[in-house]
């Protein structure tokens, strides 16, 4: 165990010249936590809409049940919210617009009121007070809802490791009121069984006097199935309750409890495997008054002191809830929010237009998790380390502007690079060994120069998930495992160049690796030896040995009917497999050919050298019959409920079409279609509404995708280039990270302004295209071109001109090798 990510280090740009602006204001934090079915989260953006700091190690927020409520389908409460789920608690981790099964909801507390016997509660099982709730609001720093049953409200904000909980119980005939934890709280997975986290021990000590709890739990599975993890926690409370007791019961996290545990006045406590615990604050008052309790609670991955320093240094008792909440709302407007501005230029403001900016931008940085200074084990430091990885290549593609990320990469603990990695821990790997795409991405945009990143070691990382086979971890869904770390196909894409059906995903794996292989390629040109370079190229085109020539599609439909040559399965002996089914995937998951994407979608999927792909599809005339074919309605059965949006071969859902719509820029004189289609998409599928994001958020894809779509840029992986379609606004400013980590890169004074001054309604055309005054003729720019900022001006008009007719974004085959 050698490597790991030590970590990312966050610079966002400086304040801009209205720093008194809130723009918090135009931030719904409840879009993206419906699907398409209403109340249901199945098939919907996932979003955590609880309370978190940028990349804040505590996301404190709400627990449902969707336990028998009709969901459309298995559904998972991923960041602890469902619309119409029942409350079982509020916790302090969470993660934010997951896929797969969820992780975290820990370290919890739940109010109740009044008495428990009567009631038919037991602490120890979730389905005795779960309830509905009621005049629930959701703003940056700030959550409050009312539970129906009990009427107790509870309103939440937090620091980065502490969140803070307000409860107000309202007048009872009891005049009793409890908060429980219960160290056996997680979220369970829709899909249940083997896939679902688990509680696994605890420890708990109890203030007698009732002014507070600490302890740790641990807790394994979950969506990177990962091993046992501990978390500490530090609690204490506005005021001593009443009394403070503790309880066990048997645990089992298939099965509910079966008997009601007794409460003991047991304050230092701890239980081995199978065995929950929990405690229970009570305070008696005065029947008529109703009572407020506030509760300050810190998360620890080191120590519970270190969770009782957080309280006392992030949230301590002289500083009021509201300007906890406020300490959020500043710190998002100062550090992220405000990276994006529309000056007075650009004429009235279209707040539909600037709710989706800057929602999506708060999406961004929900996730990853800094962990800084919280690495568990062996390995404590205090170089910068963040976890909570997703989607890892493309929650990073926004980083080279406003999320400006460092990566450095330490070869010393954690084995290889992480595809994905929750817990401190590394898996799920859905495919390649992407992180590598992010390292070479962040070197050929400019980070190579910064000297607190080790690119050796950087280099080293990449070059161990290029060669070396990970040790098979044994996976529940993919038949061959493998899926926790690096490329578990090596042995095939080395000796056969490609992938045979021995392995799950052989299809997406093969795409994934050859763009892997690319990014190897280039560290490797610097930082390697020639020889090195060499092969890792060679098997960049790797790609091409699995393209079968002979596969056709016949969508039946005149003029988008015929298309040949795509991606194949084929076997050890050379032959494909003229079964496979091009526009239907069955599944789409970890058993199948290729994951959450159609072969059709896949085989547009050869960032670094679209030319070559453009040749094999027939030409750029078959090409764009094929890109305009992938937008027709009713092509497409889908990549199943959780992943797909609408019914076109190009799924606007999921992260394998996201580069599709920008495609067009490789044919000259069609960047209109560029134009026509994003725009479509963006129209048809974002939204403010609850349901409006198409499918998962991704920790953050989903969003990146729609803000490059507002700036009228996309980039492209591991080249220095960014694609042009065509602003969403008139005018818009984008300030610009620094390359100095050691400075904050808020403190920024470099923008970019975009500009499209004719742009409305009628005008969505792009005529000509201006960088710095000076006229291009192409439809991409170099991030050396924009990278210190200047000024990007797109002339706009209501008819289609060929203004692109010059050069082409480049690709390997037609000799762009980076320099």
């Amino acid at each position: 165990m050698r490597f790991r990510l030590v970590g990312i280090v966050v610079l966002l740009g400086g304040l801009c010249n209205c720093e008194t602006v809130d723009y918090t204001k135009y931030v719904d934090p409840l879009v993206g936590t419906e699907g398409a079915i209403p109340g249901s989260s199945l098939g919907g953006g996932n979003m955590f809409p609880g309370v978190a700091l940028p990349f804040g190690q505590v996301k404190l927020g709400i627990d449902t049940s969707v336990l028998n409520l009709d969901q459309g389908g298995i559904s998972s409460a991923n960041s602890g919210y469902t619309p119409r789920g029942n409350a079982t608690g509020f916790s302090l981790l969470h993660t934010s617009g997951t896929g797969g099964q969820p992780k975290y909801g820990v370290v919890s507390q739940m109010p109740l009121l009044g008495s428990l016997e009567e009631q038919g509660i037991n602490v120890a099982d979730n389905r005795t007070y779960l309830t509905n709730r009621t005049n629930e609001v959701a703003q940056v720093g700030y959550f409050r809802t009312t539970f129906e049953r009990t009427g107790i409200t509870t309103e939440l904000t937090a620091s980065q490791h502490a969140g803070v909980l307000h409860y107000t119980f309202p007048p009872s005939t009891n005049g009793t009121a409890h908060i429980l934890i219960d160290l056996a709280h997680a979220l369970p997975s829709g899909g249940g069984g083997y896939i679902s986290q688990r509680y696994v021990k605890g420890e708990l000590t109890v203030d007698p006097a009732g002014h507070g709890y600490s302890g740790s739990a641990w807790y394994d599975l979950g969506w990177n199935q990962g091993e046992a993890w501990q978390i500490f926690f530090c609690g204490n409370f506005s005021k001593p309750a009443t009394r403070a007791r503790t309880f066990w019961t048997p645990y089992n996290h298939l099965v509910p409890p079966t008997s009601v545990p007794t409460l003991s006045p047991y304050y230092d406590i701890y239980a081995s495997d199978n065995l929950a615990i929990g405690t229970l604050f009570s305070w008696e008052f005065e029947p008529s008054d109703g009572l407020q309790v506030e509760s300050r609670v810190g998360v620890s991955f080191i120590s519970a002191q270190k969770a009782c320093r957080f309280v006392e240094d992030e949230v301590p008792w002289t500083q009021s809830f509201n300007t906890t909440a406020q300490i959020v709302k500043d710190t998002w407007n100062r550090e992220i929010l405000s990276s994006i501005t529309i000056p007075a230029e650009n004429g009235p403001a279209n707040d539909t237009l600037l709710g989706l900016l800057y929602t999506h931008l708060y999406g961004t940085a929900l996730m990853p998790t800094d962990r800084t200074g919280e690495n568990p084990g062996g390995w404590n430091s205090k170089e910068p380390y963040y976890d909570d990885w997703y989607t890892v290549s493309i929650e990073f593609s926004f980083v080279y502007f406003v999320l400006r990320l460092v990566p450095d990469v330490g070869q010393r603990f954690d084995g290889y690079l992480p595809d994905g990695r929750s817990a401190n821990q590394n898996g799920r790997t859905q495919g390649g060994s992407n992180a590598d795409n992010v390292l070479a991405d962040a070197y050929i945009k400019g980070l190579d120069k910064v000297k607190s990143i080790n690119w050796g070691d950087a280099y080293k990382a990449v070059q161990k998930d290029a060669d070396v086979t990970p040790r098979r971890n044994i996976d529940f869904n993919a038949f061959d495992g493998g899926t926790k770390e690096g490329r578990n196909a090596l042995p095939d894409w080395i000796s056969l160049g490609y992938i045979t059906k021995d392995y799950s995903r052989s299809i997406s794996k093969g795409v994934e690796y050859a763009q892997n292989d690319f990014a190897a390629y280039l560290l490797a040109k610097s930082l390697g030896t020639k020889q090195d370079a060499a092969r890792y190229l060679q098997r960049a085109n790797n790609w091409k040995n699995f393209w079968n020539p002979d596969a056709t599609v016949n969508l039946g439909t005149v003029g988008f009917g015929v298309h040949t040559g795509f991606f194949g399965s084929k076997s050890a002996q050379g032959i494909f497999d003229d079964s496979v089914n091009v526009t239907n995937c069955g599944g789409c998951t970890w058993g199948d050919l290729t994951y959450e994407g159609l072969i059709w979608e896949y085989s547009f999927n050869v960032p670094h050298d679209v030319a070559a792909l453009i040749n094999l599809m027939g030409g750029p005339d078959a090409f764009e019959r094929r890109l305009d074919a992938s937008f027709i309605e009713g092509f497409s059965a889908g990549s199943g409920p959780a992943n797909t949006a609408g019914a076109a071969l190009f799924n606007p859902g999921n992260e394998p079409s996201f580069q599709t719509p920008f495609l067009y820029n490789y044919i000259n004189g069609k960047q209109y279609k560029t134009v026509e289609k994003t725009r479509y998409i963006v129209n048809k599928y974002y939204s403010l509404a609850r349901s409006g994001i198409p499918g998962n958020q991704d920790a953050g894809a989903m969003a990146t995708w729609l803000i490059w779509n507002v700036l009228g840029l996309y980039p492209v992986t591991t080249q220095p280039v960014y694609l042009l379609s065509a602003p969403l606004f008139r005018a818009v400013d984008l300030r610009l990270g620094t390359t100095d980590p050691a400075s904050a890169s808020y403190k920024s004074k470099t923008y970019l302004r975009i500009r499209a001054p004719a742009l409305n309604a009628n005008n969505i055309y792009v005529q000509g295209v201006k960088l710095n005054g000076k006229s291009i003729n192409r439809s991409f720019v170099w991030h050396d071109e924009i990278v210190g900022g200047g000024t990007l001006e797109f002339i706009m008009g209501s008819k289609v001109t060929a203004w692109d007719s010059g050069e082409l974004p480049p690709s390997i085959s037609t000799g762009w090798k980076a320099a």
